[in-house]
């Protein structure tokens, strides 16, 4: 790499980690623009994107990235995220699973199913962009997710009951506040 481009990867970087993920995106493209196989490049861009609430275009990066690079795991844990954000957990499901594939150590996991959670928990407050219920139900399957992936995780089990309980599912939420009793917290 030459340091022209590393010069502008660092720029997108630093810029990221600054939250300014605008600016960052602008030098991240610099470095596609010479070298549009750069995977990093890609893979910080998706990121940015994400943060800037653009899922979509964030899912292409990382699409792009896997194609480029099949064996980094983040890459599709990251596209995983950015299709459940898009309301797609099939795909989210079968992009996870590749992930723990290739990177099968159980503290990844978790840390996914807390990321998944966090995605559940923001998927909530989102405003009144759609109806209480459509949120619920798209937060739902984050949830699930979560709970799948990491089957001790309390606040999931928790967040289930309360979803099923605005979904009007009583039987299911009284199922997931016995399930969040029974959980014991780690340590």
């Amino acid at each position: 790499m030459s340091h022209k481009l590393l010069a502008a990867f660092n720029e997108g970087v630093n810029r990221s980690m600054a939250g300014d993920h605008t600016s960052a995106i602008r030098a991240f493209d610099k470095v596609l623009h010479e070298d549009p196989r750069h995977t990093p490049a890609l893979s910080a861009k998706g990121f940015s994107l994400t943060r800037l609430g653009r899922p979509a275009e964030a899912l292409r990066c990382f699409e792009s990235a896997i194609e480029l690079d099949p064996s980094a795991a983040d890459n599709y844990r990251n596209a995983a995220l950015c299709q459940l954000e898009l309301d797609e957990p099939e795909a989210a499901s079968t992009l996870l699973e590749r992930a723990f594939q290739l990177n099968p150590e159980h503290s990844y996991r978790e840390a996914a199913a807390v990321e998944i959670f966090g995605l559940g928990e923001a998927l909530l407050s989102k405003g009144p962009r759609r109806p209480d219920k459509a949120r619920y139900r798209h937060a739902r399957h984050a949830f699930e997710l979560a709970l799948e992936y990491h089957p001790s995780f309390i606040d999931a089990a928790r967040a289930l009951a309360d979803v099923w309980g605005h979904l009007g599912d009583s039987e299911r939420s009284s199922h997931y506040l016995h399930l969040a009793a029974r959980l014991r917290p780690a340590g």
